[in-house]
């Protein structure tokens, strides 16, 4: 096998030994795997030596950036990029090496499925797409502070193979999850002007739907409504957290903490 056919997966992680194995053992056809660890407490490092690995070690410098740093440190042409808590199906083995032989294409959309609280979706729901097979030379990680991204400079095409995601396992942990991404993508904004009140009022309505009816997660019974709810939420405090810190950065306060005087009032944005 020539260099050109090489192919290496790329997995970062920070603690996650509950899912490390499986998403190793799911990439063991690859001709080499890097694992870049956030200085994990648990044995994460441990399993990744465990399955021949290349393993390294730094402190988190962001999810873009740790992703960037992760594939930076492969050698094959090819790269696979998973998240620890995701793993291929058997049949992935045949389907990305026979995907790698089409010269015009530089990069493949992947199918996710999701695990959603209790219960893994219902095959009819619409999964979403993710580019995560891709040729290293002509690619890139976008520089969001979340939701970033593989951006390829050339022909990208869609391979039927689906990643398996085992995320939100839990509620508490989605919400948790959500508010951390909300404020990350707060980061990202470069607005000047406080959100319009339609997207605080009706953007989240239209997710819920989108979510719900449109994706279908109405298949997946009550989780699916409560992954739906969980998402219009977060469109909700995308918006919400804009719109807070617009207001705070006209909050006037007086020179004293008098009581008896009167704050200066908020002044008011233009919507």
């Amino acid at each position: 096998m020539t260099n050109v056919d090489t192919i290496a997966a790329v997995i970062t992680t920070f603690n996650s030994a509950d899912t490390l194995a499986r998403c190793l053992s799911s990439v063991a056809f690859c001709d080499e795997i890097i694992v870049l660890d956030s200085n994990s407490s648990d044995s994460s490092q441990a399993i990744a030596h465990s399955f021949g690995a290349r393993v390294f070690s730094q402190d988190f410098r962001g999810y873009a950036q740790q992703k960037s740093d992760a594939i930076a440190k492969a050698t094959a042409p090819w790269i696979l990029l998973l998240d620890s808590d995701e793993c291929l199906p058997p049949e992935a083995a045949v389907k990305v090496r026979s995907a790698m032989t089409r010269p015009e294409v530089y990069g493949y959309r992947m199918p996710r499925i999701e695990r959603i609280f209790w219960r893994m979706q219902h095959p009819a729901t619409r999964a979403n797409d993710f580019l995560r097979l891709f040729r290293r030379a002509h690619a890139y990680i976008s520089a969001h502070h979340v939701h970033e991204s593989v951006v390829v400079n050339g022909p990208v095409a869609r391979l039927d193979c689906a990643i398996w995601h085992d995320s939100d396992r839990c509620l508490a942990g989605k919400v948790a999850k959500l508010n951390q991404y909300s404020s990350l993508a707060l980061q990202d904004w470069t607005g000047t002007r406080a959100p319009a009140a339609w997207r605080l009022t009706l953007y989240p309505l239209w997710y819920f739907l989108r979510a719900y009816l449109f994706k279908r997660q109405f298949l997946n019974g009550w989780a699916g409504y409560i992954n739906s709810v969980e998402l219009a939420h977060y469109a909700f405090l995308k918006y919400a957290k804009r719109f807070e810190s617009k207001q705070l950065k006209q909050l006037e306060f007086p020179n004293s903490l008098d009581a008896s005087k009167p704050a200066a009032p908020v002044k008011p944005t233009d919507q």
